[in-house]
């Protein structure tokens, strides 16, 4: 079975670094972008399977990238999962409406990263 690539988007460099971490100790290949330019740069150049997304960026916040990644022939179909400080139920309903497949709220454990990436995974191969 071949790795699963995962591009992380994160403007917080050390939690950016914490994610890669756990993530590449469970054998998933990792890229890590700290702003949007970074992650299209990453995205022209890699095919990714999934995109954990930070939705407080500098320049564009990460609902406006995802829509524009849905609305990218090439990228469209990359499932998006947000992680994020944003607690409001209203910013979960606006992910979640514009196709993200998982909320995830920072703080989070290790553990509880692996388990929901694994269950994204699970789900998008489900179909």
């Amino acid at each position: 079975m071949k790795k699963k690539k995962i591009l992380i988007v994160d403007d917080e460099e050390d939690l950016l670094d914490f994610i890669a971490m756990v993530l590449s100790d469970e054998n998933y290949i990792t890229y890590k972008a700290k702003n949007v330019n970074e992650a299209l740069s990453i995205l022209q150049n890699n095919k990714v399977d999934l995109i954990l997304l930070d939705i407080m960026l500098p320049e564009i916040d990460g609902f406006s990238f995802n829509n524009m990644l849905r609305s990218d022939d090439e990228l469209r179909n990359i499932p998006v999962a947000f992680i994020t400080a944003r607690l409001d139920s209203q910013d979960k309903i606006i992910g979640l409406k514009e196709g993200a497949v998982d909320y995830i709220c920072k703080p989070f454990t290790s553990d509880e990263l692996v388990n929901r990436v694994k269950q994204i995974f699970r789900k998008v191969e489900d179909g």
